[in-house]
């Protein structure tokens, strides 16, 4: 897959992400279950092939939306494993709506932009480009818009998004903290651990001691 997306290839990235999910079902070992999968899937290939092509310009976001799915699966944690997968099918609805200019998305610039935001904290977005490309507004307007009615900044915003949803993968999952940072959008895990003691008083480690699902191993060390 990391090949199909550095070659720009759509066609390939294809065949690899089916060759996943093939995998991903014959792992499950559920019966019938292949079965169904590929009776499902077969009518979608000519589509799949389709969509990859217009609707992601940039095959590397959708390989790195594959990380995180493919870690917690190699982890064991069944908990981190659907939560990324849902998380990934609720990018890729946004992406092929907002493509193919579904009536369902709201028009309004704000509601576009923390749609989108939801869907894709794991990435690195600038309020520039969430203007003009999702919410297709100014960036100085957009950035009013936040603090009209979140009173916060884009930034700020970004970032408590963010520590929210890192507080809920490690209080209820055993993913690794630094897996934990870049599946919010810390690629660097030091930095994630600054910011989230000063929102919270606590490192990602002492919160998840405090607060975790005492039931579950720490695997961070």
């Amino acid at each position: 897959m990391q090949h199909a997306a550095a070659a720009e290839d759509s066609v390939a990235m294809a065949v690899a992400d089916r060759d996943l999910h093939v995998a991903i079902v014959v792992l499950a070992g559920v019966d019938g279950l292949i079965e169904t999968w590929q009776a499902a899937a077969a009518p979608m290939e000519r589509f799949r092939i389709d969509s990859l092509a217009r609707c992601w310009p940039d095959l590397n976001v959708l390989f790195e939306a594959h990380r995180s799915i493919v870690d917690a699966i190699l982890a064991g944690d069944a908990v981190s494993a659907e939560d990324a997968a849902r998380g990934h099918l609720d990018a890729v609805w946004y992406r092929l709506a907002d493509t193919g200019g579904d009536a369902t998305l709201a028009d309004d610039p704000l509601a576009r932009a923390v749609t989108y935001l939801d869907f894709h904290m794991q990435q690195p977005v600038q309020l520039a480009f969430l203007a003009e490309h999702v919410a297709r507004t100014s960036a100085g307007h957009l950035g009013r818009l936040f603090r009209r009615k979140y009173r916060v900044s884009f930034t700020e915003y970004v970032r408590a998004l963010r520590m929210h949803k890192a507080v809920g993968l490690l209080t209820t999952t055993s993913q690794p903290i630094a897996r934990i940072a870049r599946i919010v959008g810390y690629a660097d895990a030091s930095r994630f651990g600054v910011h989230f003691r000063r929102r919270y008083g606590l490192t990602p480690r002492g919160y998840r001691q405090r607060f975790g699902n005492a039931s579950r191993t720490d695997r961070d060390g």
